[in-house]
């Protein structure tokens, strides 16, 4: 079966160096957007990903972590060149109030019409809306090894996680262990060394076909392009970077299978050519 059809969200934007996304990148600035999806099926709306809350972008130690991973890298009064513009100041930038609710609200949506939502890990770039969604009564699906990893103490804040958005008693969480179709035509792909419980997305639509999206498992185009992995891997051990190498080509030979049209992670140049026609992708 497939899904319905399927709307992009960019619920705000981080400056991060280029080597946190390409393994042995350079030390390159660059504008990365918080991106989610919300996918209409005939079981309801279902949300992958939910950017970064309010909380997180106001937080000093999560601000610190963002500007230490910013010293040293020679581009940092370079301006930024694609829409959107970020601010003139800071390391994030994220929609409103609350940039869940906002994000939402572009496609006519509230948290309360979802049935599910989807995180393909735990870092405070994706993690964002679970609080809110939580309040609406919607469940959280999560690989068992990410939620275990998170609350196991190993990191904190400064690693990029903030447990107010996985510390509220009343989220209701969906724990998966592999791939699951958990929606007709939505499927979670379980693509581990980033993190060790992290997933990908793969949606199925009747027209456009199959897309997917591969979270921080491949963060720009030229992951794929020149099979090069993600430059961050924690938790996981020694086996992290390999098991990040099988995931890339995971995804490589499903895209291939599938001739699937393929979402980054976090490439603004790649999310302003895919964003969703008035109606969505169908």
């Amino acid at each position: 079966m497939s899904a319905t059809r399927l709307f992009l969200i960019q619920f705000g934007a981080e400056r991060v160096s280029k080597r946190l996304s390409l393994h042995q990148g350079p030390h390159h600035l660059y504008w990365e957007p918080l991106i989610g999806v919300v996918v209409e099926t005939s079981a309801g709306w279902v949300l992958l990903d939910t950017g970064m809350s309010r909380a997180a972008h106001e937080d000093r130690e999560n601000f610190a972590a963002y500007e230490a991973g910013c010293v040293g890298a020679p581009n940092r009064e370079t301006p930024w060149h694609l829409y959107p513009s970020p601010p003139e100041h800071g390391y994030n930038w994220v929609l409103g109030e609350s940039p869940l609710v906002s994000g939402l609200a572009t496609v006519g949506l509230e948290p309360k019409d979802l049935a599910m939502a989807a995180i393909s890990h735990m870092h405070v770039d994706h993690s964002g809306g679970i609080p809110e969604l939580s309040r609406a009564g919607v469940p959280i699906v999560i690989q068992g090894l990410e939620l275990q990893f998170v609350r196991s103490g190993e990191v904190g804040t400064g690693d990029g996680f903030f447990s107010r958005d996985w510390t509220d008693p009343e989220t209701t969480w969906q724990i998966l262990s592999g791939d699951v179709e958990i929606a007709p035509g939505v499927h979670v792909i379980s693509t581990p060394g980033h993190t060790p419980g992290h997933q990908s997305f793969r949606v199925d639509l009747p027209e456009s076909g199959t897309w997917l999206f591969s979270g921080d498992a491949a963060d720009l185009g030229q992951n794929f392009l020149d099979n090069v992995p993600c430059g961050s891997c924690q938790g996981g051990g020694e086996h992290a970077e390999q098991r990040a190498h099988e995931s890339l080509a995971k995804l490589i030979s499903i895209a291939r299978e599938t001739d699937a049209r393929i979402v980054p992670g976090h490439d603004q140049f790649v999310f302003n050519a895919a964003k969703h026609p008035k109606g969505g992708h169908r």
